[in-house]
């Protein structure tokens, strides 16, 4: 007889994942219709919450003030799509391009899936380490407008071809994602040492570490040209965020870890993303036994955090770090049958219950 719930430790088939998806972007869709129609609001009000304002901002107008706190790639595009198409719902513009972009990597990385020569931990074994991903509790942060999907796929396909040795494309895709989000410079740097690491000979090492390192480096060194030539300095990312919280000395960074800055709060939510962190923390060093550059990524990813002073953006941080949700779900096949289950329930109702906070404009990152 054939058990009452699904085999989550099999290989996710192609099939699986696009149905896995798009259940994820209709239920989140589901809810935003709910949420609009409750409260009489246009559903495109639903897209404008946070961040999202602010890159409708500048890509409708450009960069001024605190705009420039924001990483180019992004808005930029989805103005200059505007523009072209002759669209003034930016919003819904933005929602789209991300949408297409997650599509796109989830197809990519299903193909990546089934080839011999793929980095070790680059994709996911199980359906689960899948469904840890398409489900991991910010996850409709790649379906709205915000810069996720489009750095979600250019990270992968940075380490997919330094992985894959091709150190040239994994420096170019590299140097896009450091035009994308702060968390760029992770993957130029990771997708330099992925393409040593790979190499089996030193010279060849040093040679696709030179090679995927200063093409990422290029995308580091524009960004900042970018700043100087629109802002008058290079720097004006950080001078933008001066209004935000933030530490300012190690003794700061540390003092998060025990909710010691002045601004955190221990309330619920914060508790949950305190928690949180410490299990991505955790995954993240224990993946860099399996795949250092992988594995560092992530961690470092989760550590800028501590500059924050705080862990509010725990859920949206870890949303692209994809090999790490991989590899968690994958650890978690391991484990017994209710085990698994027990874990995926929790992680569904935390994705259902942060799109509904996004849905209504609560804090959701």
């Amino acid at each position: 007889m054939r058990p009452f719930l699904p085999d989550l430790t099999r290989p996710g088939t192609a099939r699986f994942v696009y149905v896995s998806a798009a259940a994820m972007v209709l239920m989140h869709l589901a809810i935003w219709r709910w949420i609009a129609f409750r409260r009489h609001q246009p559903f495109g009000h639903l897209l404008t919450y946070w961040d999202a304002n602010y890159y409708t901002a500048i890509a409708r107008d450009g960069y001024s003030g605190a705009l420039f706190a924001f990483y180019p790639a992004y808005p930029l595009t989805v103005g200059a799509l505007a523009k072209l198409l002759g669209v003034t719902g930016i919003q819904w513009l933005g929602a789209a391009f991300s949408t297409v972009m997650f599509a796109v990597f989830v197809v990519v990385c299903v193909r990546v899936s089934q080839r011999d020569d793929v980095p070790e931990r680059l994709t996911p074994d199980t359906r689960l380490g899948w469904l840890f991903f398409l489900f991991s509790p910010a996850s409709y942060i790649f379906h709205s407008h915000h810069t996720e999907a489009l750095f979600l796929l250019l990270s992968f396909l940075s380490f997919f071809f330094s992985g894959t040795r091709r150190p040239g494309g994994g420096g170019l895709f590299g140097a896009l994602s450091a035009l994308t989000r702060n968390q760029g410079v992770f993957v130029g740097g990771m997708t330099a040492l992925l393409a040593a690491w790979v190499e089996t000979t030193p010279a060849r090492r040093i040679r696709a570490l030179l090679i995927a390192g200063l093409l990422s480096l290029l995308g580091v060194l524009g960004f900042l040209t970018f700043q100087t030539l629109v802002a008058g300095s290079p720097f004006a990312f950080m001078q933008a965020q001066q209004g935000w919280a933030h530490v300012d000395s190690l003794g700061g960074a540390l003092k998060t870890l025990v909710f010691g800055n002045a601004w955190q709060s221990r309330d619920p939510y914060n508790v949950l993303w305190y928690v949180t962190w410490w299990v991505f923390l955790v995954g993240a060093v224990r993946l860099a036994r399996w795949q250092p550059a992988l594995g560092l990524y992530a961690t470092l990813c989760l550590l800028v955090q501590l500059l924050q002073g705080e862990f509010v953006n725990t859920f949206r941080f870890a949303a692209p770090l994809f090999p790490l949700l991989f590899f968690l779900g994958d650890g978690c096949a391991r484990r017994p049958r209710w085990f698994q289950f027990g874990v995926l329930l929790v992680l569904v109702l935390l994705n259902v219950a942060t799109a509904r906070h996004y849905g209504l404009g609560e804090w959701a990152y």
